[in-house]
């Protein structure tokens, strides 16, 4: 597992034999000077996965962000979904702002999102897809 960033915003790691980036959001991000290497981070992640790649991205303790910083958002899903991205399992606290702002965003961007309310089941539908995909 390598470790990408983590701070009091968000943790990016990569789990190379998986093939998959790990995203939690933490907290409300109220500017886009907290979060100002967001988009490098997503870079340095993206250098380490290969087309086919999967998230697993934990939102369960994101707050309200402010619409300054939703522009980041949707140009992290950008880089993801031109890098190859095959899945994303979203792990959320379900009718929260917070999800509903992350599903108008996965919408926008046409990531392809499936929505979890707990790690292990998100994890299993992954993996599930994963060894489908190897069976073909």
């Amino acid at each position: 597992m390598v470790k990408i960033a983590q701070n009091p915003y968000y943790t990016i790691k990569v789990d190379e034999g998986k093939n998959r980036i790990l995203l939690n959001i933490c907290g409300g991000w109220g500017g886009e000077t907290e979060v100002s290497q967001y988009l490098e981070h997503w870079d340095l992640a993206l250098r380490l996965v290969q087309p086919g790649f999967t998230i697993l991205s934990d939102i369960r303790e994101a707050k309200e962000h402010s619409p300054e910083v939703r522009w980041l958002h949707l140009e992290a899903q950008r880089k993801t979904l031109n890098a190859g991205l095959a899945h994303v399992a979203e792990v959320h606290r379900l009718n929260e702002s917070g999800s509903d702002y992350a599903i108008d965003m996965a919408q926008e961007s046409k990531i392809p999102l499936n929505i979890f309310d707990n790690v292990a089941d998100a994890e299993a539908w992954l993996e599930e897809i994963v060894q489908e995909k190897k069976r073909k």
